[in-house]
């Protein structure tokens, strides 16, 4: 049996505990991803290990994996796009600590308050999205949707002079 997954997360706490979270999560309870995919369907599976590095910041260090449809930009047809991404995070309370993130890390911003697991899968799911969804190769379009041929698209404004 399966322990259910907590909605809001501690960092802080789990960090100190060494904590360790992996789950699943159906794209469906993603409100921004499930806007920006061709369909809902499947889920983003994710490994996140919590701890404290040598100078008691709060990380967190993990990866998320999942498939998510989406619509070639160049044809205009679905395609299956892989999303892989590993995080090392440093929770900070506040924005003025951002200096004490280190180059290899990104920055969470927690408000020193627990924040909520689906929205940090999500946003990392998110910045692992590609920029723009294309297939490798692309079918020949259908000359019939647009209009048809070589013919000149302003060839009707003439006519209607």
């Amino acid at each position: 049996m399966s322990v259910p997954l907590p909605d809001l997360v501690d960092v802080d706490r789990l960090a100190l505990r060494g904590g360790r979270l992996e789950g699943r999560f159906a794209i469906p309870r993603f409100d921004r991803l499930r806007d920006m995919v061709a369909e809902p369907d499947g889920e983003i599976a994710f490994a996140l290990r919590f701890y404290q590095d040598s100078e008691g910041r709060s990380r967190i260090a993990g990866t998320i994996e999942g498939r998510v449809v989406l619509v070639c930009q160049r044809c205009l047809q679905r395609i299956e796009q892989g999303l892989a991404a590993e995080m090392d995070l440093v929770a900070l309370a506040d924005e003025r600590d951002l200096s004490r993130v280190p180059a290899e890390a990104e920055p969470l911003l927690t408000g020193g308050e627990p924040v909520r697991l689906t929205e940090l899968i999500e946003d990392e799911a998110i910045l692992a999205l590609p920029i723009v969804a294309v297939h490798e190769q692309c079918a020949a379009p259908d000359p019939g949707l647009s209009g048809g041929g070589d013919a000149n698209p302003f060839a009707v404004l003439k006519r209607d002079r």
